[in-house]
This record gives C-alpha cells, structure tokens and sequence, in this order.
C-alpha cells in the first residue's frame, strides 16, 4: 500500500512538474486558463469548469472562465455574486474556510437553504437552482485560488455523471495552484508590457510636445492660447521678445493683464473656426510703457483659442515716417523755393526798375533761401546715411573747450540779435574722442534748437570732465519738454509742439542726427527737463587716449 501511495504521489508530483512547465509558457491569462482546462482534462473527467475571482473590497464573486460540455462560454452571462459571509453556498463555503470540498451530492446540496445557486448548458443559458429543476451535475469540486494566504478566487470542476475522490480533490488543487501562479506571473507581466507601453506613449507625447514647444520658440510670430476663462495657457518666445513679458510672469494670469485694451481687441479680432481661413486684425496696442501695432490673426482650438500676433510697429513706424517725410520736406522746401522763385522773377521782370540795393536785397534772399535748400538737402543725406550705417565717423583726439568757443563764434552771425549765449569751460576738460565736424554739427543743432525753443532767456554751454568722459551741456531758458515727449524728440521729423513748429519751422531731424552721430562716436545723447524749468541737453564723448 504504501508503495502505491508512494508511486501515485511521484506521478502527481510530475503531473504538476509537467503542469508548472505547460503553464508558464503563456503571458497571456485567457491561455494559461485554456491549457489547465486541457491538463485537467487529462487527468479529471468532468463536463464543467468554472473559474472565479474573490474581490474582498466589493465582496463579490466574478466569473473569469467558464466551460461547459465542450463549449467555452462568455462570462458576462454570468451575475456577479455577493459572498455568503455564513458559509451558505459551495463557493462561499471554500472562500470562506480557505480548504478545498468536493460534493458528489450536488442535487441535495442545492435544496439546503442559506445558498445560492446556479446550473449553465452549453449554449450558457443560466438557470437559478432549485427554482428552475433539478442541476445538470452530479458531483462538483470547489478549489479556492490563494495568494499570499489570502484567498483570491475560486475553482469549480463538475461532473454530470460520475463522483469525485479525495486523490483527484488532491490533484486538482495542486494543478490549481500552478494555475494560479502562473495566471499571476502572466498579469504582471502583462501589466509590465502595460506600464513600459505606458511609459513608451508617455515619452512619446513628451517629446512630441518638446519638439512641438521647440517649434513655437522657433517661429517669428508671437503665439499664445487664451482658454475658456480668459486665462494664458501658453506664451511663447517670439511673444517674450516682442511684448516684453516673460513667460512665468504670462501663463496662468488673465490676458487683460497682458493687454488692457482686451475686450475691445476680442471684438475685433475674427476667430477662425477648425478648417476655415484666418483673417487678420492690425491694432495699436499698449504694452507696460511701449506703444507698438500688432496684426493678430486667431483659431479655435479645443482648448480654447490660439492667437498668433505678428510685430508691424516698424512697418507702421516708417510709413508714418514716409508720410512725415513728404509733408515735411514739402512743406520746408515750399518756402525757400518760393522765395527764391519770387525773388528771380523780380530780378527778370523788373531789373531796369530796381535800384541797386533792392537788388542786392533780393540776391541776398536768394543766397539765403539757396543756403537755406542746402541745409536741408544735407541733412536728408545724412538722415539717409545714417539709416544705412555707410556714414564713416573717424575717431581722433579733439579739444572741446575751443570747438565749443569756434561754434559759437561762427554762429553768432546766424542768430537773432536778442540771442545771448554764454559759455564756460571748467579747467582741465581735455580732449574728446569723436570726429571735429561730426562734433561741431551736434553742436550746432543743440544751439540752433535752444535759441528755437528757449524763449527770451539766454543759453549757457558748459564743458566740463566726467567720469571718463567730456560732458557738454546745452541748457535754454525756455518753457521745458514735457515727460512724456522727451524720448520723442529724438525720433525722425518730430517736432515738439505744433504751434512752435509752424512758428519757427524746421525739418524735424536736428535732433536724431545729433544723438545717431554720438552714438556713432562711443557717446550718448540726453535731454533734462522739467515742465516750465528750461531743457538741458547732455552730451558725454569718451575721453581720447593721451
């Protein structure tokens, strides 16, 4: 006897080794469940399996894999089963007490109250037991699933005509366990492959947006989303350099904070919905202290809607500069020409009438008004060359103290009679670093302009060291530039105040010659101004090298 306990104990052993083996070939669950079918089949005549799980969180039973008489069944045929936490039931009993039964009086076990039971043919056609008739099998084991000591599901083997034994109870639970081993083993795996494809999509996405950021930094238009809220989701870095705004200070607030014009641009910009044309909407827009004119152009999107804006400051800039331009020079060249003009007219017409000195008066007016078309022709080229960086400035060791005197001098001839400027040159000024004429016409421009603009007080020059430099100042008595002017009076044909501008006349273009010319030669331009108090024009040229 105990050699043939023993034999059947070494043919079990192998059958599982076999199993184990057999099982774990599969990374697929529904796979390892079809091949224990087909080992159990082996070993066990039965006409029904039934796997379920436990879930302890619910405390419901679900059925996993069912097959009865020769056919595989669909799962979802079968209810989902509250735990009969009394033992009451076959499944409960086994999930419940954690040790493997085997009934081979099924038909009695069903008329016990405190169970619920349920009998499935081939087709999966579910009856309720014992409402419905007597159950189609005989005999039934129940094998609970264990992981970790915990109950985790259970095993049903029926059989509609023979009885079950303790041995093939024995066997059929050690072919559950590799069962459910490897079952496991594959849903890790699975949920590996899972994580890793996971993981996969996931940098996938990352670098699909970086590469997509990447290509929102490279574009020359700024591009920013706006979502449903009026909130920025997005700030890119062509907006960064055109508004100034960085993308921390952006994202997350509310647009308006970016343009306080905001509820008039949304009604005027059109919004393209998906596949259809942008068209788009030029604006002037303040941002922080800057004025500039943007073209914005929007779309849809699902998450809100996509603006791309486009810089035309510079565009809007030199037309209006085109259009200054023409009216400027017209109207400065319409008064010398029509001087001149009038003036050769007499000398033609009525030279036998005239007396010497009216003719000498009127050729004086001609050289003047000649002189005066001269002065503005000069300072159109320069304007030009200037915008085309082709002027050369030379650099060489320059004695400001006496080109500030020599200016003066020679443009004492040119100024009213009531012109009273004075100047002072601290001691031990030393020599500038700039080009001798270029320096002079600064000079002459700043006096030209306080003599203009400073009313009926006197203009003061001043030369004197500063750190590294030579500082001039060219300071009127006149009514002051206001704030918000004074970085505007350095710009192409702008003149401050139109009512002195028609009074004294002028090109506009004084000024920017003379800050571009400085800054040409390593220095700086500056105007100091307070309203009613005078203006004072600073301008600071590198000291040359001994």
């Amino acid at each position: 006897m105990k050699e043939r306990e023993l034999e059947r104990k070494t043919r079990v052993a192998q059958l599982l080794l076999d199993a184990a083996r057999t099982l774990g070939e599969t990374l697929d669950p529904d796979r390892v469940y079809d091949r224990f079918h087909d080992l159990l089949a082996d070993v066990v005549q039965h006409d029904g399996v039934l796997v379920s799980s436990y879930d302890e969180r619910d405390g419901l039973i679900r059925c996993e894999y069912a097959w009865s008489d020769g056919n595989r069944l669909d799962t979802t045929v079968f209810p989902p089963l509250p735990l009969n936490r009394k033992g009451g039931g076959m499944q409960s009993q086994v999930i419940v007490s954690g040790v493997p039964r085997f009934f081979n009086d099924v038909a009695d076990v069903v008329q016990r109250p405190g169970g619920t039971y349920y009998d499935v043919d081939r087709e999966g056609t579910v009856r309720k037991l014992p409402d419905s008739g007597p159950p189609g099998s005989r005999a039934a084991m129940m094998v609970p699933v264990k992981h970790e000591g915990q109950v985790v599901g259970v095993v049903q083997v029926m059989s509609n005509s023979g009885e079950y034994s303790p041995e093939q109870l024995e066997l059929v639970d050690g072919l559950v366990g590799q069962m459910a081993a490897a079952v496991r083993n594959a849903r890790l795996q699975k949920e590996q492959m899972r994580l890793e494809a996971a993981a996969a999509a996931a940098r996938a996405v990352a670098a699909e947006r970086e590469q997509a950021a990447n290509v929102l930094d490279a574009v020359g238009d700024g591009i920013f989303l706006v979502d449903g809220a009026g909130v920025v989701r997005l700030w890119n870095r062509a907006a960064v350099l055109v508004t100034g705004c960085s993308a921390d200070g952006v994202s997350g607030r509310p647009i308006v904070d970016v343009f306080p014009e905001w509820a008039a641009f949304a009604e005027r910009i059109p919004i393209a919905e998906h596949g259809a044309a942008a068209r788009a909407a030029t604006l002037p827009a303040r941002v922080g202290s800057r004025d500039l004119w943007l073209s914005f152009v929007a779309v849809r999107s699902a998450d809100g809607i996509v603006y791309a804006f486009r810089d035309l400051t510079s565009e809007r800039r030199l037309e209006e500069e085109k259009s200054d331009f023409v009216a400027t020079i017209s109207h400065e060249l319409r008064t010398p020409m029509a001087a001149v003009y009038g003036a050769a007219q007499t000398l033609l017409n009525r030279d036998h009438e005239l007396k010497p000195e009216q003719k000498h008066e009127l050729l004086e007016m001609v050289a003047t008004q000649a002189a005066r078309l001269g002065q503005i022709t000069e300072a159109v080229l320069l304007t030009t060359q200037l915008d085309q960086g082709s002027l050369a400035v030379e650099p060489e060791p320059v004695d400001i103290g006496a080109l500030t005197r020599a200016t003066v001098d020679a443009m004492r001839s040119q100024l009213p009679p009531s012109a009273e400027v004075e100047i002072e040159v601290a001691p031990e000024v030393g020599a500038a670093s700039g080009a001798r004429d270029r320096i002079q016409q600064v000079l002459v421009n700043l006096l030209d302009n306080a003599v203009k603009y400073g009313g009926d007080g006197p203009v003061s020059i001043r030369v004197e060291p500063a750190n590294g430099s030579v500082r001039i100042l060219v300071a009127d008595s006149g009514p002051g530039i206001p704030f918000g002017e004074q970085a505007r009076i350095f710009e192409k044909f702008y003149r401050s105040g139109p009512e002195l501008t028609r009074a004294t006349g002028g090109t506009g273009l004084g000024l920017y010659i003379s800050r571009e010319l400085v800054q040409r030669m390593g220095g700086r331009l500056e105007v100091r101004s307070q309203p009613g108090s005078g203006a004072t024009f600073v301008v600071e040229l590198p000291r040359a090298v001994p």
